[in-house]
Protein backbone atom coordinates (compact mmCIF):
# COMPACT_ATOMS: atom_id res chain seq x y z
CA UNK A 1 0.00 0.00 0.00
CA UNK A 2 1.39 3.39 -1.04
CA UNK A 3 -1.26 5.73 0.36
CA UNK A 4 -3.80 5.73 3.17
CA UNK A 5 -7.52 5.73 2.54
CA UNK A 6 -9.78 8.40 4.03
CA UNK A 7 -11.02 5.83 6.56
CA UNK A 8 -7.46 4.96 7.59
CA UNK A 9 -6.61 8.64 8.06
CA UNK A 10 -9.39 8.88 10.61
CA UNK A 11 -8.75 5.48 12.20
CA UNK A 12 -5.02 6.03 12.78
CA UNK A 13 -5.07 9.81 13.24
CA UNK A 14 -3.82 9.70 16.84
CA UNK A 15 -0.78 7.66 15.85
CA UNK A 16 0.04 9.95 12.94
CA UNK A 17 -0.05 13.01 15.19
CA UNK A 18 3.30 11.81 16.58
CA UNK A 19 5.87 13.83 14.66
CA UNK A 20 8.33 10.97 14.30
CA UNK A 21 5.69 8.61 12.88
CA UNK A 22 3.21 10.53 10.71
CA UNK A 23 1.78 9.06 7.52
CA UNK A 24 5.07 7.43 6.54
CA UNK A 25 5.24 5.47 9.79
CA UNK A 26 1.61 4.43 9.58
CA UNK A 27 2.13 3.10 6.07
CA UNK A 28 5.14 1.17 7.34
CA UNK A 29 2.96 -0.39 10.05
CA UNK A 30 0.28 -1.39 7.54
CA UNK A 31 2.84 -2.87 5.15
CA UNK A 32 4.79 -4.75 7.84
CA UNK A 33 4.93 -8.52 8.26
CA UNK A 34 4.98 -10.02 11.73
CA UNK A 35 5.55 -13.51 13.13
CA UNK A 36 4.38 -14.11 16.70
CA UNK A 37 5.55 -17.37 18.22
CA UNK A 38 3.52 -18.26 21.29
CA UNK A 39 -0.10 -17.12 21.73
CA UNK A 40 -0.23 -17.32 25.51
CA UNK A 41 -0.21 -14.44 27.98
CA UNK A 42 2.27 -12.37 25.97
CA UNK A 43 1.43 -13.24 22.38
CA UNK A 44 -2.35 -12.92 22.61
CA UNK A 45 -2.00 -9.32 23.79
CA UNK A 46 0.85 -8.42 21.42
CA UNK A 47 -1.21 -9.48 18.41
CA UNK A 48 -4.19 -7.39 19.56
CA UNK A 49 -2.07 -4.26 19.98
CA UNK A 50 -0.40 -4.72 16.59
CA UNK A 51 -3.64 -5.44 14.75
CA UNK A 52 -5.30 -2.41 16.33
CA UNK A 53 -2.29 -0.31 15.28
CA UNK A 54 -2.75 -1.36 11.66
CA UNK A 55 -0.55 -4.41 11.07
CA UNK A 56 -2.23 -6.54 8.40
CA UNK A 57 0.02 -9.57 7.87
CA UNK A 58 0.50 -12.05 10.71
CA UNK A 59 2.03 -15.47 11.11
CA UNK A 60 0.84 -16.94 14.42
CA UNK A 61 2.60 -20.05 15.70
CA UNK A 62 1.45 -22.12 18.68
CA UNK A 63 0.57 -25.80 19.06
CA UNK A 64 -1.24 -25.28 22.37
CA UNK A 65 -4.99 -25.19 23.02
CA UNK A 66 -6.98 -22.90 25.30
CA UNK A 67 -7.26 -24.19 28.90
CA UNK A 68 -9.26 -22.97 31.87
CA UNK A 69 -6.19 -21.74 33.78
CA UNK A 70 -5.23 -19.55 30.80
CA UNK A 71 -8.24 -17.26 31.13
CA UNK A 72 -7.10 -15.00 34.04
CA UNK A 73 -4.25 -13.57 31.93
CA UNK A 74 -5.09 -14.47 28.31
CA UNK A 75 -7.97 -12.11 27.64
CA UNK A 76 -8.35 -12.95 23.97
CA UNK A 77 -9.96 -16.28 24.94
CA UNK A 78 -13.13 -17.28 26.76
CA UNK A 79 -14.54 -20.44 28.31
CA UNK A 80 -16.24 -21.20 24.99
CA UNK A 81 -12.78 -21.49 23.39
CA UNK A 82 -11.44 -24.14 25.78
CA UNK A 83 -9.96 -27.07 23.86
CA UNK A 84 -9.50 -25.09 20.62
CA UNK A 85 -6.12 -24.14 19.20
CA UNK A 86 -5.11 -20.67 20.37
CA UNK A 87 -3.96 -19.58 16.90
CA UNK A 88 -7.29 -20.63 15.40
CA UNK A 89 -9.24 -18.64 17.98
CA UNK A 90 -6.94 -15.65 17.47
CA UNK A 91 -7.36 -15.80 13.68
CA UNK A 92 -11.14 -15.94 13.99
CA UNK A 93 -11.28 -13.03 16.43
CA UNK A 94 -8.87 -10.80 14.51
CA UNK A 95 -10.71 -11.42 11.24
CA UNK A 96 -13.94 -10.31 12.90
CA UNK A 97 -12.52 -7.20 14.55
CA UNK A 98 -10.16 -5.84 11.89
CA UNK A 99 -10.68 -5.47 8.16
CA UNK A 100 -8.22 -6.79 5.58
CA UNK A 101 -6.17 -8.74 8.12
CA UNK A 102 -4.34 -11.80 6.80
CA UNK A 103 -3.48 -14.42 9.43
CA UNK A 104 -1.45 -17.55 8.74
CA UNK A 105 -2.29 -19.75 11.75
CA UNK A 106 0.26 -22.53 12.32
CA UNK A 107 -0.48 -25.23 14.89
CA UNK A 108 2.90 -26.96 14.54
CA UNK A 109 5.41 -26.80 17.37
CA UNK A 110 8.61 -24.99 16.40
CA UNK A 111 11.57 -27.27 17.19
CA UNK A 112 15.22 -27.75 16.24
CA UNK A 113 14.04 -30.44 13.83
CA UNK A 114 11.70 -28.25 11.76
CA UNK A 115 13.27 -24.81 12.24
CA UNK A 116 14.96 -24.86 8.82
CA UNK A 117 11.72 -25.74 7.06
CA UNK A 118 9.89 -23.14 9.12
CA UNK A 119 12.39 -20.44 8.15
CA UNK A 120 11.33 -20.83 4.50
CA UNK A 121 7.96 -19.30 5.41
CA UNK A 122 9.62 -16.05 6.46
CA UNK A 123 11.30 -13.27 4.51
CA UNK A 124 14.06 -10.89 5.52
CA UNK A 125 11.51 -8.20 6.46
CA UNK A 126 9.56 -10.38 8.90
CA UNK A 127 9.62 -9.05 12.47
CA UNK A 128 9.74 -11.92 14.96
CA UNK A 129 8.17 -11.79 18.43
CA UNK A 130 9.25 -14.47 20.89
CA UNK A 131 6.28 -14.84 23.23
CA UNK A 132 7.02 -18.39 24.33
CA UNK A 133 7.22 -19.59 27.91
CA UNK A 134 10.12 -22.02 27.92
CA UNK A 135 13.89 -22.04 27.61
CA UNK A 136 14.13 -24.55 24.74
CA UNK A 137 11.74 -22.66 22.46
CA UNK A 138 13.53 -19.37 23.02
CA UNK A 139 16.82 -20.90 21.94
CA UNK A 140 15.27 -22.27 18.76
CA UNK A 141 13.74 -18.87 17.93
CA UNK A 142 17.04 -17.12 18.68
CA UNK A 143 18.86 -19.51 16.34
CA UNK A 144 16.26 -18.88 13.62
CA UNK A 145 16.65 -15.10 13.84
CA UNK A 146 20.45 -15.16 13.96
CA UNK A 147 20.74 -17.49 10.98
CA UNK A 148 18.14 -15.66 8.90
CA UNK A 149 19.26 -12.15 9.85
CA UNK A 150 15.87 -11.22 11.33
CA UNK A 151 14.90 -8.76 14.05
CA UNK A 152 13.92 -10.47 17.31
CA UNK A 153 11.81 -8.94 20.07
CA UNK A 154 11.80 -11.26 23.06
CA UNK A 155 9.91 -10.94 26.34
CA UNK A 156 9.37 -13.23 29.32
CA UNK A 157 8.03 -13.04 32.85
CA UNK A 158 7.93 -15.42 35.80
CA UNK A 159 6.59 -14.53 39.21
CA UNK A 160 7.43 -10.81 39.55
CA UNK A 161 10.48 -10.75 37.25
CA UNK A 162 10.18 -9.78 33.61
CA UNK A 163 12.71 -9.19 30.85
CA UNK A 164 12.63 -7.68 27.38
CA UNK A 165 15.12 -7.07 24.58
CA UNK A 166 15.27 -6.35 20.87
CA UNK A 167 18.16 -7.28 18.58
CA UNK A 168 18.33 -6.60 14.85
CA UNK A 169 20.35 -9.53 13.52
CA UNK A 170 19.98 -8.12 10.03
CA UNK A 171 22.29 -5.24 10.93
CA UNK A 172 25.92 -5.61 9.85
CA UNK A 173 27.77 -7.73 12.37
CA UNK A 174 30.68 -5.45 13.14
CA UNK A 175 33.02 -5.18 16.10
CA UNK A 176 31.22 -1.96 17.05
CA UNK A 177 27.82 -3.68 17.30
CA UNK A 178 28.46 -6.86 19.20
CA UNK A 179 25.14 -7.07 21.00
CA UNK A 180 25.21 -10.84 21.32
CA UNK A 181 22.13 -13.05 21.28
CA UNK A 182 19.91 -15.05 23.63
CA UNK A 183 22.51 -17.82 23.76
CA UNK A 184 25.08 -15.30 24.99
CA UNK A 185 22.68 -14.33 27.76
CA UNK A 186 21.63 -17.88 28.65
CA UNK A 187 23.99 -20.60 27.33
CA UNK A 188 22.21 -23.79 26.33
CA UNK A 189 23.83 -25.81 29.12
CA UNK A 190 22.30 -23.64 31.86
CA UNK A 191 19.45 -25.36 33.67
CA UNK A 192 16.61 -22.84 33.98
CA UNK A 193 13.27 -24.10 35.26
CA UNK A 194 11.65 -20.86 36.39
CA UNK A 195 8.53 -20.43 34.26
CA UNK A 196 5.18 -18.88 35.06
CA UNK A 197 3.63 -22.36 35.24
CA UNK A 198 6.04 -23.19 38.09
CA UNK A 199 6.54 -19.81 39.77
CA UNK A 200 3.13 -18.21 39.18
CA UNK A 201 2.38 -14.79 37.71
CA UNK A 202 -0.19 -12.00 37.86
CA UNK A 203 -2.13 -11.22 34.68
CA UNK A 204 -1.43 -7.45 34.68
CA UNK A 205 2.32 -8.13 35.09
CA UNK A 206 2.21 -10.22 31.92
CA UNK A 207 0.29 -7.38 30.30
CA UNK A 208 3.06 -4.91 31.14
CA UNK A 209 5.66 -7.00 29.32
CA UNK A 210 3.34 -7.69 26.37
CA UNK A 211 2.47 -4.02 25.89
CA UNK A 212 6.16 -3.10 26.05
CA UNK A 213 6.93 -5.80 23.50
CA UNK A 214 4.28 -4.40 21.14
CA UNK A 215 5.57 -0.86 21.73
CA UNK A 216 9.11 -1.86 20.80
CA UNK A 217 7.79 -3.61 17.70
CA UNK A 218 5.89 -0.57 16.47
CA UNK A 219 8.87 1.70 17.14
CA UNK A 220 11.14 -0.65 15.20
CA UNK A 221 8.73 -0.70 12.25
CA UNK A 222 8.57 3.11 12.27
CA UNK A 223 12.37 3.46 12.58
CA UNK A 224 12.12 5.28 15.91
CA UNK A 225 13.58 2.56 18.16
CA UNK A 226 17.14 3.03 19.43
CA UNK A 227 17.64 0.57 22.31
CA UNK A 228 18.88 -2.45 20.35
CA UNK A 229 20.95 -4.88 22.36
CA UNK A 230 19.70 -3.55 25.69
CA UNK A 231 18.26 -5.97 28.25
CA UNK A 232 15.37 -4.39 30.15
CA UNK A 233 14.36 -6.04 33.41
CA UNK A 234 11.10 -5.28 35.21
CA UNK A 235 10.35 -5.95 38.87
CA UNK A 236 6.56 -6.14 39.08
CA UNK A 237 6.69 -6.13 42.89
CA UNK A 238 8.54 -2.81 43.24
CA UNK A 239 7.52 -1.42 39.81
CA UNK A 240 11.16 -0.71 38.97
CA UNK A 241 12.97 -1.06 35.64
CA UNK A 242 16.66 -1.84 35.21
CA UNK A 243 18.71 -2.09 32.05
CA UNK A 244 22.03 -3.52 30.93
CA UNK A 245 23.92 -3.81 27.67
CA UNK A 246 23.82 -7.27 26.07
CA UNK A 247 27.45 -7.97 25.24
CA UNK A 248 28.44 -10.77 22.95
CA UNK A 249 29.93 -13.88 24.52
CA UNK A 250 33.10 -14.52 22.53
CA UNK A 251 32.59 -18.26 23.18
CA UNK A 252 29.09 -18.28 21.65
CA UNK A 253 29.31 -20.59 18.64
CA UNK A 254 26.09 -19.21 17.15
CA UNK A 255 27.38 -15.62 17.10
CA UNK A 256 30.75 -16.79 15.77
CA UNK A 257 29.02 -18.59 12.91
CA UNK A 258 26.95 -15.51 12.08
CA UNK A 259 30.08 -13.33 12.17
CA UNK A 260 31.86 -15.58 9.69
CA UNK A 261 28.83 -15.66 7.40
CA UNK A 262 28.71 -11.87 7.49
CA UNK A 263 32.34 -11.58 6.46
CA UNK A 264 31.84 -14.16 3.72
CA UNK A 265 28.98 -12.12 2.26
CA UNK A 266 31.09 -8.95 2.32
CA UNK A 267 33.89 -10.66 0.41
Amino acid sequence: MNALTDKQYIQYSRTMLLNDIGETGQLAIINSQVAIIGLGGLGQLVVQYLAAAGVKHFMLVDHDVVALDNLPRQLLYSEADIGQHKVSVAKRTLSRLYSNVYVNAITDKLTETNVIEFSKRLNTETLVFDCTDNFVARHVINQLCVNQGLTLISAAISAYQGQLFCIDFGAKLSHEKQHGCYRCLYPVDIDIKQTCSQQGVLGPAVGVMASMQALVGLQHICNTFTQYGVLLRFDALTLQWHQAKMNRDQQCTLCQQAQLQGYAHEC
